[in-house]
């Protein structure tokens, strides 16, 4: 009977073991238990009987590796060898009794050499197998370094163009104002003079509102060419997201709009932040919101948490972003509106910049989409 090899079979194969070693030890037992019941046969009828044993002697070889070779051939030359020393002494003469023994030598020699190119065959699978899995953890690890350089190439880029407009805008910002202010008095002079004149009023008006539009812009600029210094502190950033909903409560009754809240567990946590320019970018991003979701609807403010991230995820129902813009989104002066600076995401991402923090929009499944800002959150303690 053969033992069973050393190797780490699980359940599922542990069947198939038993029942490849029972089906190779009956059919050994067969054989030998034929040898002695036909002893008086003839020679060649045993010389030829003696070659029905490479058949198991090779499936074991070929099914347990070397292991299955040696043991089945040993097993054989045991189980035969008393038949060989006294049964054939009797009725064989001494060169049928050299074929038998180099029929034995053969039988196990075919077995140890089959076991042992079905281990090397083995090995060579294994290597191939883990040249495989290494080439394909390569190839996941080029994908993701190549997406990472592609990030990284993307955010210098922007830095690049930001640092660039700021130069241009601080110069530029400066000069507009002045002569902006001017001439903004001068219309509301003009327009104390010409009270009676309905259509001169009305001029005035649209080249105040339109002041006032230019005067945001400047203002804008300035605050992106120009950030002013960081003062931080301590804060929960709850605190911060109740004054911009109380801020923007007006913008969501003139739209009819409602925001509905969804609770975590920000209010544990604490940012160390220019509160401030946190109080901007949540305006920024409600405001947005607002202007995306048009009239009516709802818009959906969710706090959130990641690891060593706590934060905000504002959620509308417009008509999302197109892919093709959104690659573009925090250039500057890069706007979808009819009226917009496009300068909001752009000093977003900056201040955020600053704080270490993360910005992230994409479109939601449905309609509507979705900015996510996180912060570093603060480490337990004072």
């Amino acid at each position: 009977m053969l033992l069973l090899p050393s190797y780490k079979l699980d359940l599922k194969n542990r069947h198939r073991v038993y029942f490849d070693l029972l089906i190779i030890s009956v059919v050994i037992i067969i054989l030998t238990v034929i040898h002695y019941t036909t002893y008086h046969y003839t020679m060649n009828y045993h010389i030829m009987l003696q070659f029905a044993y490479y058949l198991p002697v090779i499936y074991a070889a070929m099914r347990f590796g070397l292991v299955g070779g040696i043991i089945s051939g040993l097993s054989i030359t045991f189980l035969i060898l008393p038949f060989m020393t006294y049964f054939n002494t009797m009725t064989m003469a001494s060169s049928a009794m050299l074929t038998q023994w180099v029929e034995i030598v053969l039988i196990n020699g075919i077995g140890w050499l089959t076991g042992f190119l079905i281990e090397q065959e083995r090995k060579a699978t294994r290597k191939h197998q883990l040249a495989l899995q290494i080439q394909k953890e390569l190839v996941e690890k080029l994908k993701r370094e190549s997406l990472e350089r592609e990030r990284l190439e993307s955010e210098i880029r922007q830095t690049e163009r930001l640092t660039a407009l700021g130069h241009l805008s601080a110069g530029l910002a400066h000069e507009i104002r002045n002569p902006l202010g001017i001439m903004k008095v001068s219309i509301q002079l003009l327009a104390q003079d010409k009270q009676e004149d309905s259509e001169v009023l009305e001029y005035c008006r649209v080249l105040k509102e339109e002041c006032e539009r230019l005067n945001r812009l400047v203002s804008e600029f300035l605050s992106f060419a120009r950030p002013k210094e960081l003062v931080r502190r301590r804060v929960k950033l709850e605190k911060l997201l109740e004054e911009g909903v109380m801020f923007i409560q007006p913008a969501l009754r003139q739209h009819q709009i409602e925001l509905f809240q969804k609770g975590g567990q920000v209010d544990a946590y604490e940012v160390e932040v220019d509160s401030d320019q946190i109080k901007q970018v949540i305006l920024n991003i409600l405001l947005n919101a607002i202007d995306a979701q048009g009239e009516g609807g709802r818009i959906l403010l969710e706090r959130i948490q990641k690891e060593g991230f706590v934060g905000f995820a504002v959620s509308d129902e417009g008509q999302g972003i197109s892919p093709d813009v959104l690659p573009y989104i925090y250039d500057p002066f890069f706007t979808t509106k009819e009226k917009g600076t496009g300068l909001g995401l752009s000093v977003v991402h900056r201040i955020l910049d600053q704080h270490d923090g993360k910005i992230s929009v994409s479109n939601r499944n449905g309609r509507g989409a979705r900015v996510e800002i996180l912060l570093p959150r603060c480490e337990e303690g004072p």
